[in-house]
């Protein structure tokens, strides 16, 4: 099932920003790079700390309990261990708003 859901205004987050958000209890990032948006698990996969609370440069963000990085357009983990990877979800942009797109799987 595909979920559509409006997080936030384009002007809310500048470029090098980052905002926590949640979709039906699902924690996630909101990152702007260079005014593209992106959306990405929050939780990192080591221990779990706030990706958003973190550093974002350029387009890694870097997880602030242990430095575990990530590829905020990919989800990719950069730093080891390589090979993990958060969560992304698609971003959409209508009007003025910011929308995240998840695709929760169908249940029967």
């Amino acid at each position: 099932m595909r979920e559509a859901t409006a997080v936030a205004r384009v002007g809310d987050l500048k470029p090098g920003q980052m905002k926590y958000i949640v979709i039906d209890g699902l924690p996630i990032a909101l990152a702007n790079v260079d005014g593209t948006l992106y959306a990405f698990g929050d939780s990192c996969r080591h221990e779990g700390g706030s990706l958003s609370s973190g550093v974002l440069r350029h387009d890694t963000v870097t997880c602030p309990l242990h430095g575990w990085t990530y590829s905020v357009r990919t989800g990719k983990s950069i730093v080891p261990p390589v090979g993990l990877r958060v969560p992304t979800y698609a971003v959409e942009i209508a009007d003025d708003a910011v929308i995240v797109i998840v695709e929760w799987p169908d249940t029967v």
